[in-house]
């Protein structure tokens, strides 16, 4: 499933010879950019033009690394999964949206077509050249609007299941992350817990050094 829906994405961002990428970055980090290159079958120059666009887009990150021998800076790519399944779930949601408009329009208003030229007006259009098709001079008909109704309703279904999946798949990703960063805190927490055991250790072990100096001074001070 994220696969497919990342592979969506990407290919709305760079086409879909670019949406090829997915398979090779995704679940990896650091790929090599000229292996991309290889797997892709295209030029280091063709795959970095596709990559840069994902990195505008914020659908993918980079590190280079200077080659110490030839002197050259070499690419290593991550796909941001996240980041790219928001931008779908935004997408989505303004074409639902649009859909929702588009099919609120067509059960309030008439709209009329040219049989001849196939172009659809609105019936304000149509009533302003007396129902005359300003390109044939055809008379426009009533255009019958249940499977265009039919239609946009299937497409709205269609694409809320989606909308569901891509919620779906961002929350396992959400929960993932904070699973990593709890993680990522009680390691910290018990590296400081670690640290101020140590450093107390060391002052206990340097207490009696201490105790030993101040009752030589004291000593030499009586002799004194």
């Amino acid at each position: 499933m994220q696969i497919k829906l990342l592979s969506e994405i990407v290919g709305n961002v760079v086409g879909k010879q670019g949406a090829e990428i997915v398979k090779i970055l995704e679940g990896k980090k650091n790929v090599n950019e000229f292996i991309i290159a290889r797997k892709l079958k295209l030029t280091i120059n063709q795959t970095r033009n596709i990559l840069y666009k994902l990195s505008d887009s914020g659908l993918a990150s980079s590190t280079r690394k200077k080659d110490k021998r030839k002197g050259w800076y070499t690419y290593f790519w991550t796909l941001n999964t996240a980041k790219s399944l928001e931008l779908l779930e935004t997408n989505v949601k303004n074409e639902i949206d649009s859909l929702k408009n588009q099919l609120k329009n067509r059960e309030q208003k008439r709209y009329y077509v040219c049989n001849t030229c196939k172009t659809e007006v609105s019936e304000e259009t149509a009533l302003l050249h007396n129902f005359i098709c300003s390109e044939c001079g055809e008379v426009y008909a009533l255009q019958e609007d249940k499977k265009i109704l039919s239609d946009l309703n299937s497409k709205i279904n269609r694409l809320s299941a989606n909308l569901g999946g891509i919620g779906h798949e961002l929350s396992l990703l959400r929960d993932k992350h904070e699973k990593k960063r709890a993680k990522e805190i009680k390691k910290d927490l018990r590296d400081k817990k670690a640290a101020r055991k140590k450093a107390r250790k060391a002052n206990k072990a340097l207490k009696p050094r201490n105790d030993k100096k101040k009752k030589k001074r004291k000593k030499a001070k009586k002799r004194i």
